[in-house]
């Protein structure tokens, strides 16, 4: 249990109507009001105009240790929550570390500006005598309550999504340095190899190589794209010289071994400006999805198209989408090769529309076949 929390004065512990001398706690509407707070998932409270819990739901009392809400009622954040920097019997907002806590900030400005705001947040507490460290976001709105300012605020735990978020980084980092180690060697093996019957092993290293660290260089795109943290690259590119890429790439990739991947004989090359790797990223996308309706041997036809104001890209193959499927192509996750899958379709959207400022779309009959397109503009 959380035994530090000071004993504050009735005073500091009530919500009171000016007209009126009760306790807030026997307000008609605090049934009402304690309800709306425990149906939050997360932590709910709201302080007063010192910062002060006047009111909580459940969470707050178990992610603090404590056995009821009586406990909370007219303490600070840092002190129900036991937070380090006021362990010593100092008070939350006090310390000089306060000035840095996301979560008097944003109380803090949420009530200077009334308007809501939103933050994250990092505390250590000691619960129990065990260090435990938290990240928060946190969400304050005003309030108007008898004409008395209060503030609403949650606490959503986010440390799972952080501490993902430090081993992704850490873990894309240290693997994309090892394959690069990789990477190097075969071409030493490549540049000095003098024994004829090697080169077709030497050369599916190669491709393997580039095969893994590319699948990597997806994941990371894809995390950065749906952080919204994913920064473009935008010069003139070919449109030949973009497909002539993602032909050669995907040449040796066993999810297209014995299908052939062609570039329409009637293309007429152009240039664009955009982020040619993530267009890149999105056409390897649409030939690996038109590699599993393709028979072996069949055909996949890369074709582009330069029109007034936009240019497209698209990918045809023969084969056609159960109706079922096409309603659900592009939802995250939705797969047809079971769980786990599902995020090729879904990251050609991510990437085209909200990146690339583009539209994917595709149609997929008995007569044309199933034709992906990407619609740029120019």
């Amino acid at each position: 249990m959380n035994d530090n929390i000071p004993e504050k004065s009735p005073s500091s512990m009530v919500f009171m109507h000016p007209d009126q001398n009760g306790d807030f706690r026997n307000l008609e509407n605090l049934e009402f009001i304690q309800e709306i707070l425990n149906s939050n998932a997360h932590i709910s409270a709201i302080v007063n105009s010192q910062k002060r819990v006047i009111l909580s739901n459940e969470h707050m009392v178990n992610i603090a240790g404590l056995q009821s809400l009586e406990r909370i009622i007219g303490n600070r954040p840092g002190e129900i929550l036991n937070c380090i920097n006021v362990s010593d019997g100092s008070e939350c907002t006090t310390t000089d570390s306060c000035r840095f806590c996301g979560i008097n900030r944003a109380i803090q400005d949420s009530q200077n500006r009334n308007i809501q705001t939103s933050i994250e947040s990092r505390i250590s507490t000691r619960i129990n005598g065990r260090l435990i460290s938290y990240d928060f976001r946190v969400t304050c709105t005003p309030l108007l309550f008898h004409n008395e300012p209060y503030t609403l605020v949650h606490l959503v735990d986010i440390s799972s999504e952080k501490r993902n978020e430090m081993l992704e980084k850490v873990f894309f980092h240290d693997l994309l340095n090892r394959l690069g180690g990789f990477d190097g060697i075969v071409k030493i093996m490549k540049s000095e190899n003098n024994q004829p019957e090697l080169e077709e092993y030497i050369d599916l290293l190669n491709t393997i190589g580039e095969m893994t660290i590319d699948d990597i260089l997806t994941q990371r795109t894809l995390r950065a794209a749906e952080n919204e943290n994913l920064i473009l690259t935008i010069r003139e590119h070919s449109a030949f010289e973009i497909m002539e890429s993602v032909r050669k790439q995907l040449s040796f990739h066993p999810a297209v071994q014995s299908r052939h991947i062609v570039i329409c004989a009637d293309c007429v090359d152009f240039r664009l400006n955009t982020d040619g790797a993530l267009l890149k990223r999105i056409l390897l996308n649409m030939i690996k999805n038109a590699a599993e309706a393709t028979p072996v041997n069949g055909t996949i036809e890369l074709i582009c198209e330069k029109k007034p104001v936009t240019a497209l890209f698209s990918v045809r193959n023969t084969g056609v989408i159960p109706e079922d499927v096409q309603k659900q192509i592009f939802l995250r996750s939705f797969s047809t090769k079971g769980s786990g899958r599902g995020l090729g379709t879904y990251s050609m959207k991510l990437f085209g529309e909200n990146y690339l400022k583009g539209k994917v779309y595709f149609s997929s009959d008995d007569e044309h076949g199933t034709l992906f397109t990407i619609e740029l503009p120019s």
